[in-house]
């Protein structure tokens, strides 16, 4: 008899009733899953510290520094008025929700001073694999 009753309670409890919580849900569906985006900047050399500074301050995660020179001839380099070839390229991984703010920021930092000048772009990311790598990028979770 008791047997009986309980199978009428769960049949009484609709689907929709259910609501599933944050933790079993599939982590993509999560309404705070931001997109990642890939972020470049490239600047004359010697100017990659103060980019990654202000790339960490403004909740920028993996900023990874680079050498790089610049493969133009000497006459397009004296029409760009770009003398050294030498150039530091700071990648670094931005939330979608963050983007705006950092570009607000790099703006400032070139317009503080004409030597600090560079060219900073986006690239989208389709995915990553692995909910914990996600976390690390997006600084939800250390190590």
């Amino acid at each position: 008899m008791a047997k009986l009753k309980t199978t009428q309670r769960k049949a009484n409890i609709k689907k929709k009733d259910i609501v599933p919580s944050q933790e079993s849900s599939a982590f993509e569906d999560r309404p705070d899953i931001k997109k990642l985006l890939w972020y470049t900047v490239i600047v004359p050399h010697g100017q990659a510290d103060n980019i990654s500074r202000l790339l960490k301050a403004n909740k920028c995660s993996a900023v990874f520094i680079q050498f790089g020179e610049g493969t133009a001839t000497s006459e397009i380099r004296e029409i760009l008025g770009s003398e050294d070839t030498k150039k530091d390229i700071i990648y670094s991984l931005v939330r979608e929700d963050y983007i705006e703010d950092v570009k607000k920021e790099i703006d400032v930092y070139f317009a503080a001073n004409k030597r600090n000048r560079g060219i900073a772009y986006t690239i989208k990311l389709d995915s990553i694999i692995g909910v914990k790598l996600y976390k690390f990028f997006t600084q939800t979770v250390r190590g």
